[in-house]
């Protein structure tokens, strides 16, 4: 998928209407590196030999621990209403929501960002920097030590992808 057209049509148009400080040119960089990284930019909706789904290729798993516990959901009803009309079903537990709808999948990535308790760093514009230091965050975060992703793999998607040339 075209990463400008996922950024301007899917990735910040759901962080802005998540309300709140969801949006921001390092959240919508994060995710539009999780992307190139877990999918191939959106090219797999479902892992090969594996259970997760969806752009950000989320497992079951993770979808099920932001729901049970991510606070936002409990505590924010514009949230919650945004959450059902983005994937258009009755159920917060339906994971095949990650698949049928982008902004849904989008939302549930940037939910599991904010779980952690760390700001991002400051996006920078300079490959370098904002290579290794968003890196720590995904690997921290989204692909944790269990994950197969490297910082080879993370720059190899990104540049792929030329999400540094996306404009945010």
């Amino acid at each position: 998928m075209n990463p400008q057209q996922l950024h301007d049509l899917i990735v910040k148009p759901t962080l802005q209407l998540m309300g709140g400080n969801y949006y921001s040119r390092e959240a919508s960089f994060l995710l539009l590196a999780t992307a190139a990284i877990e999918s191939d930019c959106g090219y797999y909706i479902k892992q090969i030999n594996g259970p997760a789904l969806g752009i950000w290729q989320m497992e079951p798993d993770t979808h099920k621990d932001i729901i049970d516990n991510c606070d936002a959901i409990n505590s924010n009803k514009y949230l919650m209403d945004f959450l059902y009309h983005a994937m258009n079903t009755v159920s917060l537990k339906s994971v095949d929501s990650l698949i049928q709808s982008p902004m849904y999948a989008c939302a549930m990535a940037r939910l599991k960002y904010s779980m952690d308790p760390k700001r991002f760093p400051l996006y920078t514009g300079k490959s370098d920097l904002d290579l290794s230091a968003f890196y720590e965050v995904y690997k921290r975060v989204y692909n944790t030590i269990h994950g197969k992703s490297t910082f080879d793999k993370w720059v190899t998607a990104i540049n792929k992808h030329k999400i540094l040339e996306v404009k945010f």
